[in-house]
């Protein structure tokens, strides 16, 4: 279980989207440190999430135990993972570092209006405004909340994994991911460097692959 965290920690540290320019960006407007920050915003994001599947298994559990949910979960989970893969496959959208979230204009509406000079006013919060920043990104990404619920009710429930196994899995996924992010954020300016166009569509490609492989083995579930 331990490994299979690891592995999946792995894929969704290659992800390029809004937290990994999050980390990039703070990184290099105030260092290390400012990177860090973001990304353990992030990581108590996912602990809640895992938290909360973790203790909603028993409820999920009575509702796979409905006649055809698991056939209608894995149909539209795999299918979901289907769109994701063609999206990125054929998008020809690039992410952009500057691009504002839907947590950025949150936070924007919360810490009132910037004065002039000022972009975001809780960049003035320190390092404390980072870790705010990293926790809305994930939190309020409507992929973080599906992958959860996804991956709880076709893979955890079906496969009968108890409490022990469950936190094993969560331990090395995020410890995986705990450590690859601080990479992240030391290594921002060699990052920033390698994210050209090119390479972010070549990544991009790759993700929609491994998706669409992902979302063929999901349906599969349904029809054994």
């Amino acid at each position: 279980m331990y490994i299979h965290g690891i592995l999946l920690g792995f894929s969704l540290s290659l992800l390029i989207g809004p937290m990994l320019f999050a980390i990039i960006s703070a990184s290099l407007e105030r260092g290390f440190r400012a990177g860090v920050s973001v990304a353990s915003g992030i990581w108590a994001s996912d602990v809640m999430f895992l938290y909360l599947v973790y203790r909603g298994v028993g409820v999920l559990s009575k509702l796979v135990a409905l006649p055809y949910f698991k056939l209608v979960a894995s149909l539209a989970g795999g299918g979901v993972l289907l769109l994701f893969g063609v999206i990125n496959l054929l998008s020809r959208h690039i992410p952009a570092p500057t691009e504002a979230s839907a947590a950025d204009r949150l936070l924007d509406s919360l810490d009132g209006k910037e004065p002039e000079g000022v972009d975001h006013n809780w960049k003035r919060w320190g390092f404390l405004g980072y870790w705010v920043r990293g926790f809305l990104l994930n939190t309020v990404n409507p992929f973080t909340v599906f992958f959860w619920l996804g991956f709880a009710s076709t893979v955890i429930i079906p496969n009968h994994w108890t409490q022990k196994d469950t936190l094993v899995f969560f331990t090395g996924m995020l410890s995986t991911l705990v450590l690859i992010d601080i990479l992240k954020a030391y290594a921002a300016k060699r990052l920033r460097d390698f994210l050209t166009p090119h390479h972010i569509r070549r990544v991009q490609r790759i993700i929609g692959v491994l998706l669409l492989v992902f979302g063929v083995a999901v349906i599969g579930q349904a029809f054994r």
